[in-house]
């Protein structure tokens, strides 16, 4: 049997679905299945830093039309009816001959204030088609399944939760000190502690709230830096005006994206990672930390709670008052940090990718296997 995977996030700057897909392709690799090939697609050839495992292939389709059109037209056309065809971003082609599934996190309904009418409605109508045509449909978590049930009138019983995962043979507590501090001095030019926060500036993640309530502590005295990783903030950016407004421009550091590897050096560098998001689907960068043995402080909200209760410290809001005061609290209690520290990895390690990749396996072979017996009894 083969197996079709759209790559397209591969091509792209490469933040959660992308690292989902990298991993699942990755562990398909190395544990058992019946798959004999794996077709990952995409417009543009993959990037060298993405190693795809023998089993797999990068099949490219090229063709001059956005993306989108891409996904519907192209991708569709080169599979054919090789097998089930998983598309981890959101998108089932309305073309697709083969059975599909489809994995959706769904945020654009649960969070609306977070992006403009026209790109809400486009996605909903796409995301909703998408739910409707899949063979099979997943969700990273029962939050999730709650809002697709509810934002697309899909029955929930339908819906397979399985969430994403780490890899915790990249992503743990590192022994040796020197590497964490080679990471401070690299970034920072001096060995100075920080805080992170990792993913998007975008609002829904309330960086502005984290950069005012860091700008207070700073102002009671703390030493650390804050360190924003993946973000890229324009000059009229509204968090690069907080940060002026809040004279802290000097202690705001901004890194770009980072790939796996550096990101562990990143998490065990920091003395915490800040996530204090209004809406997550999951919240993949919280669990890479805890699997790291940073200290979490992450919002009591959406789909957080259900891996992060009792190995992060959680908080109410993202309002700046509760950031404040969660940091206030994490930096003042050595016994606090060094709990977390130690649950952290113990929570991760029941979210290993090798554990993951095998509960998707447990959707989609059942579903190849039914479409081969179609196809032989033709």
């Amino acid at each position: 049997m083969i197996l079709g995977i759209n790559g397209i996030r591969l091509t792209l700057a490469r933040s959660g679905v992308a690292r989902c897909i990298e991993a699942v392709v990755r562990l398909l690799g190395e544990l058992d299945h019946p798959f004999r090939e794996i077709l990952v697609y995409s417009p543009f050839p993959l990037p060298q830093d993405v190693t795809l495992p023998p089993i797999a292939r990068n099949v490219v389709a090229k063709a001059r039309l956005p993306l989108a059109l891409w996904e519907q037209l192209v991708l569709p056309l080169r599979h054919g009816a090789k097998g089930v065809l998983l598309c981890p971003s959101y998108v089932v082609p309305v073309l697709a001959r083969s059975p599909t599934v489809v994995i959706h996190h769904g945020s654009y309904e649960g969070y609306p204030a977070a992006f403009p009418w026209w790109r809400r409605t486009k996605a909903r109508l796409a995301y909703m088609a998408s739910v409707w045509r899949a063979s099979e449909v997943i969700t990273v978590s029962e939050h999730s399944r709650r809002d697709i049930a509810r934002y697309y009138r899909f029955p929930e019983r339908r819906i397979h939760v399985v969430p994403e995962g780490v890899d915790i043979r990249i992503f743990r507590k590192l022994e040796d000190p020197g590497s964490a501090r080679a990471f401070r001095l690299r970034y920072l030019g001096y060995d100075a502690p920080f805080i992170s926060y990792v993913g998007k500036p975008v609002e829904r993640r309330n960086l502005t709230a984290l950069i005012r309530a860091f700008a207070a502590l700073k102002r009671q005295g703390v030493q650390h830096k804050l360190v924003l990783i993946g973000t890229s903030l324009p000059g009229d950016s509204p968090y690069r005006v907080a940060m002026r407004q809040e004279g802290i421009v000097s202690d705001v550091v901004e890194i770009g994206y980072l790939g796996e590897r550096d990101m562990v050096f990143a998490y065990n560098a920091a003395d915490a990672l800040v996530y204090p998001s209004s809406y997550e689907g999951f919240g993949m960068p919280v669990l890479e930390a805890m699997a790291c043995g940073t200290p979490v402080i992450a919002t009591r909200t959406t789909a957080i709670p259900e891996f992060a209760e009792g190995a992060a410290l959680l908080i109410p809001d993202g309002s700046e008052h509760s950031i404040k005061a969660g940091l206030e609290a994490l930096l003042s209690n050595v016994q606090l940090r060094s709990r977390l520290a130690e649950l952290g990895p113990r929570r991760a390690a029941s979210y290993d990718w090798r554990i993951i990749v095998r509960r998707y396996l447990d959707v989609i072979v059942p579903l190849a296997e039914r479409w081969e017996r179609a196809r032989k009894g033709r």
